[in-house]
């Protein structure tokens, strides 16, 4: 017959830490975008693609520039200039037509 132990610890969490579920995690993390615009390199950052591959496979591509376009009541104010130096993403909004746009953008 198997030998079990059973054991108690105890761990000190330091004052300037807390510790929260993965869910309180996740809410946190969508507010931290809330009162922001996204410029064209935090998009860069935050989906690990460079400017020419969202005007490639997205932001020119019509059916979604017409969804997209804040002209249409869309999230991103599109640049007067290619470069998308004054490019403006809505965080919330574009972030949710990645997730429902995601295996047509990517297939």
């Amino acid at each position: 017959m198997p030998q079990t132990i059973k054991a108690e610890i105890v761990i000190e969490v330091p004052d300037d830490h807390v510790i929260i579920s993965t869910a309180e995690f996740n809410e946190y993390q969508s507010l931290k975008d809330d009162g922001r615009w996204w410029t064209s390199k935090d998009v860069e950052k935050r989906y690990n693609h460079k400017m020419d591959w969202f005007k490639q496979k997205i932001l020119y591509v019509p059916k979604f520039k017409k969804i997209l376009d804040s002209k249409n009541g869309g999230s991103v104010h599109y640049s007067d200039t290619d470069d998308g130096r004054y490019w403006s993403f809505e965080p919330k909004r574009f972030k949710k037509f990645m997730e429902d746009n995601f295996s047509e953008i990517n297939g």
